[in-house]
């Protein structure tokens, strides 16, 4: 009889002792799954920076910039290149912007909206290397810059003209913008400033491919 009750009791002890380690197991494998950013790299972390990075046409997010490369001053040229490429992704919003106003295609406020998204990331340059930002104008106050300047005057004479006149202003446009980022992306080796352009450029690649199949091209 005693050794009957001797078994039970032992037996009713290893269960005890599984259900404790069971239950010490699971809290264990809890806390390791809650903490900051367990499992929430890819994600949150540089996989989601990247593919901000790559985001184009509307919609599009705002990549993460690259680690400042060097605390090297700009070149006159990088910094020439920035403020031009600033004001004209403006122009290219204002004058899409205009147009939409005038002609309620969707094309216009959706690629406007990019062109928003596009201010912003060559902002972040400007921001980052405290360039002045003052020097960036628009449709209304007029810009700095003269070359465009000029060339809102002539594109919005052509698109105020008709429809078609402004598709192929705005076709015109992401055009001499491509030209420009290739120019600009010649002229620097910054990690930082070509993952703004090659982002910049990817975006003006959809916009022309969306203008070409408005004017059924």
């Amino acid at each position: 009889m005693e050794r009957s009750k001797l078994l039970l009791i032992g037996g009713a002890a290893v269960v005890i002792i599984v259900i404790i380690a069971v239950f010490v197991t699971s809290m264990g494998s809890t806390a390791q799954n809650t903490r900051p950013g367990y499992g929430q790299g890819q994600q949150n972390g540089p996989g989601q920076a990247q593919g901000q990075g790559n985001g184009t046409g509307p919609g599009e997010n705002i990549p993460v910039l690259q680690p400042l490369p060097d605390f090297a001053p700009l070149t006159t040229t990088e910094s020439g290149d920035i403020l031009f490429m600033r004001e004209e992704e403006q122009l290219a919003h204002d004058l899409y912007t205009r147009w939409y106003g005038m002609y309620s295609i969707p094309v216009f406020s959706n690629i406007a909206a990019s062109e928003t998204m596009h201010v912003n990331e060559v902002q972040l340059l400007i921001d980052r290397y405290g360039l002045q930002g003052n020097r960036i104008g628009n449709a209304t106050t007029g810009y700095h810059n003269a070359t465009i300047q000029s060339l809102y005057n002539s594109l919005a004479a052509q698109g105020d003209a008709s429809l078609t006149g402004a598709l192929e202003a705005s076709l015109a446009v992401e055009e001499r913008d491509i030209a420009d980022l290739d120019h600009a992306l010649a002229g620097t080796t910054r990690a930082d400033i070509i993952q703004v352009y090659s982002n910049l450029r990817r975006g003006s690649e959809n916009h022309k491919s969306a203008f070409l199949r408005q004017l059924g091209r």
